[in-house]
Order: C-alpha cells, then structure tokens, then sequence
C-alpha cells in the first residue's frame, strides 16, 4: 500500500491553488477581461505538463479515489512518457515539437473534460486566453497566414503573451509553483520537479518510493540510473 501524502503538503497544494484561483480572478476582474476557456474546451490539453513531486502525490491520490481505470490510464502513458524523457531530454525544441504531436492529456475523458479539473496543476490553471480558444490547438497559430495572421495579430495587447494566452496568470502560475517547491524542500527536505504523467506513474514504482524515503541521493541515482535525470527537460531533484 502506498504511504498517505503528507499532510501538511496536501494542504500546501490546495492552498496554492485556491490561492492562485483567487488572485487570477481579481486580476481578470480589475482589468474587466473574459475567458474564452470554458468546460468542453481542451485546445491547451496537449502540452507538456511539469509539476513538482507534492502536486503528483496529490492528483495520485485524487486518481486512487476515483478508481483503478483513470489512474492505470495515467500510469500506462506516463511510462510511455518516462522512456520519451530519457531519450529526448536534451533537445532544446522537446515540448513545443510534443505539444504538435497532439499528444492528448491521459486525465481527459473521451467528451473532452478534465476529469480531475477541481485539482488540476498550477501550470494548468495559470493557462488562459480571452481570445478565441481555436488558436490554442497544436499548430494553429503557426499556419496563420496573410489576412488571417494580420487579424489575430491586431488582437494581440500588452496583457498577452506569449502569443495569445494571458501574460499575467502564467506568471501567477510559476511563481506559486516556486513557492510550493520551495515549501516541500523545507517539509521534505527536497522535491522532485517532473512531467506530470510520467511523476505520477513512479509514484506507483516501488523502489521510486523506496529511494524517495532514503533522501536526496538515493533519489538522484535512482533517475540517474534510468537516464532521466538531467538534460534541459529532464526530472530535476534537489
């Protein structure tokens, strides 16, 4: 049986993300700007996902309360994904040429909902646009072209970017990711930084969790060990 979550970083990250919910909604309200994300939406949903290891515990423990189906879904891509890593981790273009791919996110139900949206990542919530949700599907804004690429460049603000998502709640994003790795460094003693499918899947790897209960450098030998320690993209331990 898998160890219970700390307690006090589960409710690290709850916090964290009421707390980014209730800053981005001041700031979309104070400049008077509308979402176009709305339910049924899942352009974004391709993209490479990093969190730290006390958001993977958490939406594992989320997927273990809805049922064995979601989460040996998630555990089968992210093993998929882990392989990627250890072959991939240094190309300087790896997440933008994945989210072409259109990879869909294994949390996505087949109506195209986000199964776990109440307890998404911080990296999920911080994406947002006002623009038309189309131009967030994987390739779309590069192959704009003539009239069309003059027309969603006149939409473009000061409060966009980059491209068309909202400039401010993506920075919200990080900086409360930081806060949170930061806060498991000092419960922990370390976090790992990771793609979420492929974090979440390690946490059902009995020698991960084993090398997660000796320390740090037990840790890094272990993904050094499986070729996926390091590189520009790949998990980060410390």
């Amino acid at each position: 049986m898998i160890k219970a979550m700390n307690p006090v970083l589960r409710q690290a990250v709850a916090r964290a993300h009421q707390n980014l919910d209730t800053r981005t909604e001041h700031y979309l309200a104070q400049h008077g700007l509308k979402v176009s994300c709305r339910q049924g939406c899942f352009s974004c949903c391709f993209a490479w996902v990093v969190v730290g290891l006390a958001e993977a515990e958490y939406l594992r423990e989320v997927l273990e309360a809805q049922g064995p189906g979601l989460l040996a879904r998630v555990e089968a891509e992210g093993q998929k994904r882990l392989e990627r890593i250890a072959q991939e981790k240094h190309k300087a273009d790896f997440p933008t040429a994945y989210f072409l791919e259109a990879n869909p996110c294994p949390l996505l139900t087949p109506e195209g909902a986000c199964s776990v949206h109440p307890h998404r990542p911080l990296a999920c919530r911080g994406v947002l646009t006002n623009l038309l949700a189309r131009y967030c599907a994987p390739g779309v804004v590069p192959a704009l072209r003539g009239k069309e690429r003059a027309a969603y460049q006149g939409q473009l603000k000061p409060w966009h970017g980059p491209e068309h998502y909202l400039k401010r709640p993506w920075q919200y994003s990080e900086r409360a990711a930081q806060r949170l790795w930061a806060t498991e460094q000092q419960v922990r003693g370390f976090t790992v930084i990771a793609e979420l499918a492929s974090l979440i899947y390690l946490l059902g790897v009995e020698a991960f969790r084993k090398a997660l209960e000796q320390g740090l450098p037990a840790m890094q030998r272990w993904l050094e060990d499986r070729g996926v320690l390091g590189g520009k993209w790949g998990f980060w331990a410390g």
